[in-house]
């Protein structure tokens, strides 16, 4: 039992890790054979050091292994890493679901993203037995035992640290602070030393340079920032030079109340680049990314010499996303108008994005003039007729789809990804 259990404590951070959110984190495995099919509740108390931000962020995961140690489909998180954030409070954090019918041990925990600080208190796991509700009992979840052997960590950063600690508690004496600040470390996307700001149509657009070479500019995907291509940026760095921006309202950059569509945020990148004297720029964009590319490439054509897009889409339907994806927005709407949360929020503002936007007519796309790399996985959000329609209406366009590869690949084969964007730009 012993080699089993320490097997599914690599196991579990392995997908724990592999993830959207975060490559860090906190964890226990958890018996719930018993328990298989039923609804569960997790719940546990998170005080942010800092502000929330893309990246800086702290949720709550779970994952599922069978009898074979084996994981069961792929970690979930909070879908919403603002939906129980309470700035300079305690935020009650809550993950619900079902436990797979196969499953015999859960990995419970929180996953860490970004350079914050974070204290966690008072872990609690219960499942819906018809009317009842029963505590599975976790071990030193209040993290009132001197000892951290119960709790493991995975995949820290060289100058973070985990440890006890009495300076700030939900209830009892003790908590457990993660000390993710990285101190003395370049973090790509949160590089005070070199981080800069430019105002840009009424906002704050934070950017980072790295490198020397032709202009190669980064934009990321929804509700994230620049630092969703930390496995590029290092070898992007070596032969261009890579300008990371958040877009507004996202990352490091400020918002304003002004109506988000994507045209705005390219009419932000061309107001950007003309700021730092930039033409003929290869342009590299991710999701949200691509679609920002994408505009700006039709209507300020002397600003893109090249341009990459990976998981890129014209409008939102049925025939070009995923109908699953589509009904996770609709849900996480829901809860956040359930939570009453304003319309101006950004976190919202950004879930209606995705739902209302783009608009883009593919016969528009012959206004492309810069050569064009279009990129999406097998097994993308994105459907692959939809990405093969953008490459059709792209005059001068070269179509790569990521064998095996979702939504992610820049982040989940940076290896392939990165040698196929520098072939094309090179």
């Amino acid at each position: 039992m012993r080699l089993f259990t320490k097997y599914l404590y690599v196991v579990v951070f392995v997908f724990i890790s592999s993830k959207n959110y975060a490559q860090q984190g906190i964890f226990q495995l958890v018996n719930i054979e018993k328990y298989q099919g039923k609804e569960f509740i997790l719940e546990g108390k998170i005080f942010y050091a800092n502000k929330l931000a893309n990246n800086s962020f702290a949720v709550l995961t779970a994952i599922f292994v069978d009898r074979n140690s084996k994981t069961i489909k792929t970690p979930i998180y909070n879908d919403d890493a603002g939906a129980f954030y309470q700035p300079n409070a305690w935020g009650n954090y809550q993950l619900t679901g079902k436990i797979d019918k196969k499953a015999m041990i859960m990995g419970i925990g929180a996953a860490i993203g970004g350079n914050g600080n974070y204290y966690f208190d008072d872990f609690k796991l219960s499942v819906k037995d018809g009317k009842d509700t029963i505590e599975i009992p976790l071990k030193n979840a209040s993290f009132e035992s001197d000892s951290l052997k119960e709790w493991r960590t995975e995949n820290l950063e060289k100058n973070s640290t985990v440890a006890l600690s009495t300076e700030k508690t939900f209830t009892g004496k003790q908590s457990l602070f993660f000390n993710n600040g990285l101190k003395g470390k370049e973090v790509f996307g949160s590089n005070a030393t070199i981080g800069k700001y430019m105002d840009v149509n009424g906002v704050k657009l934070y950017y980072e340079i790295y490198g020397k070479g032709e202009p190669l500019l980064l934009i990321h995907g929804n509700n994230s920032f620049m630092g969703d291509f930390d496995r590029q940026i290092d070898t992007l760095r070596k032969r261009f030079m890579v300008i990371g921006l958040d877009s507004r309202g996202q990352g490091n950059s400020t918002g304003d109340t002004t109506r988000l569509t994507y045209e705005l945020m390219a009419e932000d990148v061309n107001a950007f680049l003309d700021k730092l004297n930039l033409k003929n720029v290869n342009i590299l964009g991710w999701s949200d990314g691509g679609n920002i590319a994408l505009i700006l490439a039709m209507h300020h054509p002397d600003k893109v010499k090249k341009m990459a897009i990976m998981g890129s889409v014209l409008f939102n339907d049925d025939t070009s996303v995923d109908p699953v994806i589509n009904k996770l927005i609709h849900k996480q709407v829901r809860e956040m108008d359930d939570k009453h949360m304003a319309h101006t929020d950004m976190n919202y503002r950004l879930k209606m994005l995705l739902l209302t936007e783009p608009h883009i007519h593919p016969d528009s796309l012959e206004k492309i003039k810069a050569p064009t790399l279009v990129m999406a996985g097998q097994y993308d959000v994105i459907k692959e007729k939809h990405t093969q329609l953008i490459a059709e209406k792209i005059p001068n366009s070269k179509l790569v789809i990521f064998k095996g590869a979702d939504h992610e690949a820049p982040e989940k084969i940076p290896g392939l990804f990165n040698k196929t964007i520098l072939d094309f730009f090179e």
